[in-house]
């Protein structure tokens, strides 16, 4: 049998196993720690409210010429009257001569309280310093008492004045607030379970509904729109779900015109070659006819070795641009290099380099002349008569752009035209631009495109240290 994991089961469920497990151990952690708490609260609440009903009998307090003591008033602690609504409370007085002889008291239970206890409580309280009230507890034929004592004065008669409550009726309340606070845990458990099966239901439905949309996109089903009007992280996961949901989209159709487009531009040449060939076969073309079929084929299988060449190039610089060779490149050189070598392309176009002194990066030197000299063959292609290179150095980037004053690059075309195969009216193959693309981002760096007044404008960053 395989060992339970908590993380195998449903997520719902995980959170409800996690939420009754904490909310169990806590109430069995308040369960061991309330009642000593509660003991102890109305232990220290009983000695305040003795000391403060003390200072209330003592007002009242009389003794006649014999020093007998006089009948004194029944009280007993507010507060304690409204806790034991349903108990009765008894709370007990004696008053000691100073010799320890009982001079009167008001005992609720004095079957329990026999003299030798009243004894025993007059010696624990004649033990304590004189000059102020003292807490105490008295342990006797299983009894507890809590008592608080001082020794008083009336007109030069010194007397103890003591009062005391026997810990059994703090145990009845005790036990009393315990009962009561486990019957409203109880309940406020039961109710916070229920909430917990909701909220987990409530955190795993969005959840499940990002699965359903995963199963649908693993078909290739991006057409259902995922929506869910939540602003938290799972808000923020189906937003990022149906971002990749878009951009699967966008690949998947790039990969179908991909394979249209290669399919086209592979099959103009082979048709021209196998038709030029075959021809040649057959004794169609004689002389100058079979010359120029040759010269056909010729042509046609550069052009077709060029288009594959393009290919694993920008296929080579996608999947392995770890591999590229880094080193000091210094792009002032090699823009100067790139117009002497390119300038002959077409001479009626003049060449504006706006370049800092110096503009030194780490980079692969082959690969980024490359992409500058496809990006400038798509310039010169449709520039009428200005080609511009501006360069400069901010925030650690080499910031690069290269304009022309030609036509602007339609609309529809901007979002798409890095893409493979993509290309306009004067295009050649499409896979220029996509090479500069991926040999900028293989170096950590952007390409972009926009229309200016002036014309189209490219816009490159590469990072001045990798």
């Amino acid at each position: 049998m395989s060992r339970f994991r908590l993380k195998n089961l449903p997520l719902s469920r995980q959170i409800l196993i996690l939420f009754m497990l904490l909310t169990s151990v806590l109430g069995i952690g308040v369960g061991i720690v309330f009642p000593f708490a509660v003991k102890q609260y109305l232990v220290n609440n009983t000695y305040s409210l003795l000391e403060q009903e003390f200072y209330t009998l003592s007002d009242h307090i009389s003794f006649n010429e014999h020093n007998e003591l006089l009948p004194v008033p029944a009280a007993a602690p507010y507060f304690l009257q409204v806790l034991l609504s349903r108990y009765e409370y008894s709370f007990d007085m004696v008053v000691y001569s100073a010799d320890g002889v009982q001079l009167g008291s008001r005992i609720s239970d004095r079957a329990s309280f026999r003299d030798r206890d009243a004894a025993a409580l007059y010696r624990q309280a004649a033990s304590f310093p004189r000059n102020q009230v003292q807490h105490g507890m008295l342990e006797r034929g299983g009894e507890d008492y809590l008592f608080v004592s001082k020794l008083m004065d009336y007109h030069g008669f010194p007397y103890y004045l003591v009062l005391f409550s026997k810990e059994q009726e703090l145990n009845q309340i005790n036990a009393l607030l315990t009962r009561q606070f486990f019957l409203i845990f109880l309940v406020l458990l039961l109710v916070s379970w229920l909430l917990a099966v909701w909220f987990s239901r409530y955190l795993s439905q969005p959840l499940r509904s990002l699965d359903e949309s995963c199963q649908k996109i693993a078909k290739r089903q991006f057409d259902t729109p995922l929506t869910l009007d939540r602003e938290d992280e799972i808000g923020q996961l189906a937003r990022s779900f149906e971002t990749m949901k878009h951009q699967l989209k966008e690949h998947d159709e790039s990969q179908r015109r991909f394979v249209q487009n290669i399919s086209h531009e592979l099959k103009t040449p082979i048709m021209a070659i196998q038709g030029y060939t075959q021809g040649l076969i057959e004794g169609v073309f004689q002389g100058p006819q079979a010359e120029k079929g040759l010269e056909t084929i010729m042509q046609e299988s550069k052009r077709l070795e060029k288009v594959v060449g393009q290919l694993l190039y920008l296929t080579k610089i996608e999947s392995v641009s770890e591999m590229m060779q880094m080193g000091r490149v210094d792009v002032i050189e090699m823009f100067q290099l790139l117009e002497q070598r390119l300038s002959v392309l077409n001479q009626d176009i003049e060449w504006q380099l706006t370049l800092p002194s110096s503009l030194v990066i780490e980079g692969d030197g082959e690969q980024l002349s490359t992409a500058f000299v496809n990006i400038l063959e798509n310039q010169l292609r449709y520039a009428r008569s200005r080609l511009i290179v501006t360069a400069s150095q901010a925030d650690g980037k080499a910031v690069i752009h290269i304009s022309n004053d030609g036509p602007p690059i339609e609309e529809a075309l901007l979002p798409h035209l890095f893409q493979r195969f993509r290309k306009g009216k004067s295009g050649k193959h499409g896979l220029g631009l996509a090479i500069a693309r991926a040999v900028f981002e293989a170096h950590g760096g952007t390409i972009s495109v926009r229309n200016e007044a002036e014309g189209p404008c490219f816009a490159i960053t590469l990072p001045v240290k990798r």
